[in-house]
């Protein structure tokens, strides 16, 4: 599911002993820049381009295997042609959270972030 772009400060970005990103009012893990950071575990997923110290969500989603999701993800070619900067992605791991609950996380973010766009 594609939504709109939405600007986050890099700053947004904690580095504690694992580094966070809020997305909404959500804490997700990551960034991560490299894609076998990113466990093979069920949850949400955000993709995000770093470009002159802000995040622009490009795509957030629900897998079932996180790391191959991004990894075989059909528009990433899109995502590398389209955006210049670094490509990163930020992760959400739940186990027991249902395709609906999923849904549900994904349309309270995308609303949230809408709100916030000029």
């Amino acid at each position: 599911m594609t939504c709109g772009v939405y600007d986050y400060s890099a700053g947004a970005c904690t580095t504690a002993q694992k580094p966070t990103i809020l997305i909404g009012c959500l804490e997700f893990e990551g960034p991560f820049d490299r894609p076998w950071d990113i466990a093979e575990k069920r949850g949400v997923y955000a993709v995000l381009c770093l470009t002159d110290g802000l995040y622009e969500l490009l795509d957030i989603g629900f897998s079932e295997n996180l790391r191959a999701s991004l990894l075989n993800h059909p528009d990433q070619d899109d995502w590398l042609d389209e955006f210049c900067g670094s490509l990163v992605a930020a992760v959400l791991y739940s186990d027991e959270m249902t395709d609906d609950e999923a849904t549900l996380l994904i349309d309270s973010i995308e609303r949230e972030l809408s709100q916030n766009e000029f």
